[in-house]
């Protein structure tokens, strides 16, 4: 009867950790794989087993219903740099070209920011200035990242996933320059903010918002959430850029006024989903990359630092509002999709364990 009572009030001391509504005992400790606890530690049961549902039906629907896209190439682009670099002027050679442009809504929100830089320098100076903005990001998302982990493993395969999602970067490049600037930028920037220092995040942001507009979403869903926490300076930093930002584009738009384009093209629309997949895991198969891309904003989501909401914002608010006034948003977070991928272990562990977790509390009372 002694035994017995030792045993249940050991039993009654590891259960103090956490306890979920039915009496079950739920742990808080990191994952083995994370280096902080995620937002799924400690999740009782029924909860757990009720995400694990989610998370399953969410990548079978989505690997069944998202088609393969990938994001439009830029062709303007590459004109307005060869008539520059022939002596044209950027506005008349864009309104000149905007007439025959088949994604003409988007490409006329794009500034003279990266077209002039890119006529003014050989072909070999834009090239080394990609290189340096993506080994910067591969230098700051390494640091910050690898941080994340308690083991080696663990570092080594975030770090992998990064050097992919550069290589990834650097072919969108290829295609789109303004949507690889925007989203290398982007990405620069989330990795570069911290709740002390947040000036060289909000420049970087404000730089990728002036070549891209579409960039304008990264610094309202950074300043949403410095206000949502109550970070006043950093808040203000955030609206200081968004202002600059906004200001170049009122004027190049108004610039641009009066230019008649061609009605917008109906099979851009709806794909914003697809290209995001397309341009953080390309080469994969559709309906493998798809379940991935959830996968990740699901590691990105438990993690327990305050890069990971920021990052599933802007998933969120780059799909959501692409094509909004042309903006072509959706490959804003395309720098996260395969390092997030290494971030689902643990958060699933966490689940498995609240999932399969039967031990329950036993009172035994002792009546002398």
């Amino acid at each position: 009867m002694r035994s017995r009572s030792r045993l249940a009030r050991w039993s009654a001391w590891r259960a103090c950790c956490s306890r979920d509504g039915e009496g079950l005992m739920a742990w808080t400790a990191p994952a083995p794989w994370l280096a902080v606890p995620g937002r799924c530690a400690g999740i009782g049961r029924r909860a757990a087993r009720a995400w694990l549902a989610v998370l399953a039906m969410a990548m079978v629907f989505v690997g069944l219903t998202v088609p393969a896209a990938s994001s439009p190439p830029e062709f303007l682009h590459d004109a307005i740099v060869a008539a520059l670099r022939h002596g044209g002027e950027f506005y008349d050679s864009t309104r000149d070209l905007l007439r025959t442009e088949p994604d003409a809504d988007a490409a006329r929100l794009l500034p003279p920011a990266l077209a002039v830089i890119d006529a003014a320098m050989p072909g070999w100076g834009m090239l080394a200035l990609v290189a340096a903005v993506l080994t910067i990001l591969m230098w700051a998302g390494g640091l910050r990242f690898g941080a994340l982990f308690a083991r080696t493993s663990g570092v080594v395969m975030v770090v992998s996933l990064l050097a992919a999602a550069i290589a990834a970067l650097a072919g969108l490049w290829l295609s789109a320059p303004h949507a690889a600037a925007a989203a290398a930028l982007s990405a620069l920037a989330l990795v570069a903010r911290a709740r002390t220092h947040c000036v060289a995040s909000c420049a970087t942001a404000c730089a990728a918002a002036i070549i891209d507009p579409a960039a304008l979403i990264t610094i309202g869903v950074m300043g949403a959430l410095a206000s949502a926490e109550r970070e006043g300076r950093e808040t203000i930093g955030w609206l200081t850029a968004g202002g600059i930002a906004s200001v170049v584009l009122a004027v190049h738009l108004h610039a641009l006024s009066g230019v008649a384009i061609a009605a917008p093209d109906p099979a851009l629309s709806g794909q914003a989903l697809a290209r995001l997949v397309n341009a953080g895991l390309p080469g994969l198969s559709q309906m493998i990359a798809a379940p991935l891309l959830i996968l990740s904003a699901f590691g990105w989501a438990t993690i327990g630092e305050p890069l990971g909401p920021r990052v599933v914002a802007l998933m969120l608010a780059g799909v959501a509002l692409d094509g909004v006034c042309g903006m072509r948003s959706a490959t804003l977070a395309a720098a996260f999709v395969a390092p997030g991928i290494a971030l689902a272990p643990g958060a699933l562990a966490d689940l498995m364990r609240g999932a399969l977790d039967r031990r329950r509390i036993t009172v035994t009372r002792v009546v002398r």
